[in-house]
Formats: C-alpha cells, structure tokens, sequence
C-alpha cells in the first residue's frame, strides 16, 4: 500500500510504500497527490521511502510507475528514494543520472537525512547573473561548476519578460575560463534551456580570456543565435554596448 507522509514543505511529495503496492495505489494516492501538487507549483520534489515491510511491487503497479516517470519526467526537481532492498538502490543508481533533477538514495536509517536533503532550499548555486530588464539584456556571469537550479533560476526570471515585453535583445556572458556541469542533470538543463530559448535571444556576447570560451561564438552562430561575438575580458563595455544594439 501506498500513504502521504505529512510534515514536509509544499514542494514535497512524501510516499511511504509497504507491503505488496498494487495500481490502485497509484491511482488513488500517488497520481492524485502529485498532480494536486503540480496545480500549484512546476516543479515537486519526491520522498519516496519504501519501509521494512515493504514487499513489492505488482506488474500493474511497475506500469503506473514507469507511467508517472514518463508522463511527469521533468517536474521532479528532487527525489529521494529511501531503501534497504538491494536491487532498488541499485536501480536508482543506474538509471537515476538520466533524470532532469537530482536523484539520491538512502537507507532506512538516514531516512531523517533524506527528508533534510529533499526539503532543503534550492541552492544558489555557482551562476551569478543580471538582468537589465529595461535593456531587455541578461549577463551571465559563472563561477562555478553549473547546476539544474541555475537555469530554473534563470528562467523564472526572464519568461514573464519574454511573455509579456518580447526577446531578449540578447545575452553577455562573463567568465574567466569554461565551468563546466556539476552533474548529468546540470547538462540536461542547461540544453533544455537553450531549446527553450534559442528563438528569444537576438545576440550572444563572450566576454572572457579564455580560449575555450573565446571559441563559442562560432558555434553560437551555427546553432543558437543569429549574431555572436567574442571580447577580451576587458571590453564589458563594448560587448554591452553592441548587444544593445540589437
């Protein structure tokens, strides 16, 4: 059987699952939960703890939940699987870098630990930016490995703007060297973030000293933005100043 587990932040879906779960299971705790959870926010985090007394699962029961993965693939922002069966721990660890969002496994006894880690605030994470809203213009500026909740961050702040002003006249990005991901997941949502805004951004400036970085501009102009340059890290300005020309 499948019952909510109470006391955790709105964000988070908390299932605790014991003895044989069967699809009605799904469909009358798990499926209704969650989508009431999705009527108010994008994203929810998952607490998943399958108790001591957990005995399985049913064919069916294995359907809805490849079902639910599938149907709600990138609006787990977090989940935490909390276990001591073997070949679940196992699984989660082995196919859990394809997800969107961060995915953790616990034992029984951190279960304490899980709930801290999918309760905890989303990390500021290692992107700085600005957003010039009146210039309709966003600097980046990395420095650090990149992570998922960085390009969330990004985009609840300039999607009301695209929806209600227009495009972006374009994006400078400010960085020393290349930072590179923190995870698969950070990959992930860094290309699902160009995906979805490839057709709002006019131009792209690289400022920076660093070849690798200097290098972007060419593949920017093959795949992304129609306009893109590269300025030395002294010339902010110039590269301001060009974007605004857009």
């Amino acid at each position: 059987m499948l019952k909510p587990i109470t006391d955790l932040p709105d964000n988070v879906l908390g299932i605790e699952a014991s003895g044989k779960v069967t699809a009605e299971d799904y469909q009358t705790v798990l499926i209704p939960e969650l989508e009431a959870k999705l009527l108010k926010i994008k994203k929810v985090r998952l607490l998943y703890v399958l108790a001591d007394t957990f005995e399985g699962f049913t064919s069916a029961a294995a359907w809805q939940d490849a079902k639910v993965g599938l149907t709600h693939f990138t609006q787990f922002d977090r989940i935490a699987v909390v276990t001591d069966v073997d070949w679940i721990r196992n699984s989660v660890k082995v196919f859990g870098f394809a997800m969107p969002g961060e995915v953790q496994v616990f034992a029984i006894d951190n279960l304490h630990q899980a709930r801290e880690w999918v309760s905890e605030p989303a990390s500021t994470g290692d992107l700085g930016f600005e957003f010039l809203e009146d210039q309709s213009i966003l600097i980046l500026q990395p420095h650090g490995e990149l992570n998922a909740a960085d390009f969330q961050r990004i985009a609840g702040e300039i999607d009301p703007h695209i929806a209600n002003v227009g495009d972006l006249k374009g994006v400078i990005i400010e960085a020393e060297h290349f930072p590179g991901w923190d995870n698969f997941s950070a990959l992930v949502a860094h290309f699902r973030f160009i995906k979805n805004h490839r057709n709002n951004v006019k131009r792209l400036a690289v400022v920076s000293d660093d070849k690798v970085m200097a290098a972007l501009p060419l593949i920017a102009k093959c795949f992304l933005v129609q306009e893109s340059r590269h300025f030395p890290i002294t010339k902010k300005t110039e590269a301001l100043a060009w974007v605004g020309q857009a």
